[in-house]
């Protein structure tokens, strides 16, 4: 009975996207129209996977002055607050069953934006059988498409270029390398029809395109992250050092290795303590860096840093992340700011030294710490993504010929508007 109701709700889908074939194109062709007609700024929409990153960013360009909102699945209620969202699907076209929103969503969508920023999943019907007609109903509508990845939506395992990354999210998504060849074919369909791709530390796993080259586009909000205020820096024997990891994907960020590195250093008599920020808000998470954390530990395993290094450094904590492997961080180091970054780097073979040296010189991490808030206020606060965005913005439409160097450290204006951030790391490695 449950497998004849799933080959007809299926073959009801196939159908529906035949009808929603026919009749997408010549709305599109009516939203073209429509839009030209009644719009002199351009609207900005930021979804539909509900990451939130997206929330930063469009309250970055609403700041700047541009019409921009979320419009996204849901949203995550364990780490996010509904007051993060705009419009979320599941609240909109009552009159609809929830399998027909999507469809009613994009098409909707059509009438309303003008420049699309998305992930590798698509905008709504991105898992719908008529995923593939996104960016000819785009296009024939007039609209412009930026792709920015998040992880899940574009790795794909077998063009991964590190047996380390590999490993770390096999551990922690398994199921995703039985995808690899969907994964693939939404990769290549968007870098073959997207007006800009900004992959970042992403990039050289399996794009073969990237419009910007810059190390990370996340960014946050200055006014609502502070630097910590806690004055009692320990050393590990005199005073006591906190050490913060958010292991959301163990696997992927090497947490066994961390735990076993905090270990080691308790054995040695060093006082320290492991604090695991598992599964709560990122309020909860902002006010541990603010009061009590004294270093934190982004991901070990996989090349880069993601949103919570963003947040330790702007907390004015020194940071770990892995930025071991050149293959990766020299050409961004080479062609952007990144040598400016005070990220500590290391990996699972070298925390527990990384972590004895941070833990023993306290002044060493008020340098870092006092470091790392000025770079995130130069490259990461809500400013920086209106620089990033403006361009963007200007470049999909023709106003700019390339982005190729926009943050190049002699060509490029972003990292020459103040002085470099100067800091004691060489190659984001601690010298003895």
């Amino acid at each position: 009975m449950r497998r004849n109701f799933f080959i007809l709700n299926k073959v009801f889908l196939y159908f529906f996207s035949i009808f929603f074939f026919i009749v997408s194109f010549p709305l599109a062709i009516i939203a073209r129209f429509a839009c030209l007609c009644n719009r002199s700024q351009k609207k900005l929409v930021w979804g539909s996977t509900p990451i939130i990153n997206n929330s930063y960013w469009s309250n970055s360009m609403v700041e700047k002055g541009y019409f921009s909102e979320t419009f996204t699945t849901d949203y995550y209620t364990t780490i996010n607050k509904r007051s993060d969202w705009d419009k979320l699907l599941r609240e909109e076209y009552f009159f609809a069953f929830n399998f027909i929103k999507p469809y009613i969503a994009f098409l909707h969508s059509l009438f309303v934006y003008d420049v699309f920023f998305i992930s590798f999943d698509g905008f709504f019907i991105g898992s719908t059988p008529a995923w593939f007609l996104q960016a000819q109903l785009f296009k024939l509508s007039g609209k412009k498409i930026v792709v920015i990845p998040y992880g899940s939506d574009a790795y794909i395992y077998n063009r991964i270029r590190s047996l380390g990354t590999i490993h770390g999210l096999l551990s922690s998504y398994p199921s995703a390398a039985k995808k690899q060849r969907q994964i693939a074919k939404k990769v290549d369909y968007w870098c073959a029809h997207a007006h800009a791709v900004i992959p970042c530390f992403m990039g050289p796993d399996g794009f073969g395109r990237w419009d910007v080259l810059l190390p990370n586009s996340l960014m946050i909000d200055l006014k609502k992250w502070k630097s910590s205020i806690k004055n009692d820096l320990g050393d590990g024997i005199h005073g006591k050092v906190v050490i913060v990891h958010a292991p959301n994907h163990r696997g992927f960020k090497g947490t066994e290795f961390i735990i076993e590195a905090v270990t080691n250093l308790q054995e040695e008599g060093l006082n320290v303590e492991l604090k695991l920020l598992e599964q709560i808000s990122n309020t909860e998470v902002q006010k541990v860096l603010e009061t009590s954390a004294d270093i934190l530990v982004d991901q070990l395993v996989c090349s880069g840093h993601g949103l919570n290094a963003i947040e330790g450094m702007c907390s004015g904590i020194p940071t770990i992340s892995n930025l071991d492997d050149e293959f990766y961080i020299t050409v961004l180091r080479r062609w952007s700011y990144f040598n400016e970054c005070p990220l500590v780097s290391s990996s699972p073979e070298t925390i527990t030294e990384v972590l004895r040296k941070l833990v023993t010189r306290p002044e060493l991490r008020r340098e870092l710490g006092m470091a790392g808030r000025a770079y995130v206020e130069k490259y990461h606060g809500l400013d920086s993504a209106q620089y990033l965005f403006s361009n963007v913005i200007d470049y999909v439409y023709g106003r700019k010929e390339s982005l190729i160097n926009l943050y190049h450290p002699i060509l490029g204006d972003y990292p020459n508007r103040s002085p470099k951030i100067k800091h004691p790391l060489v190659n984001n490695r601690i010298v003895d």
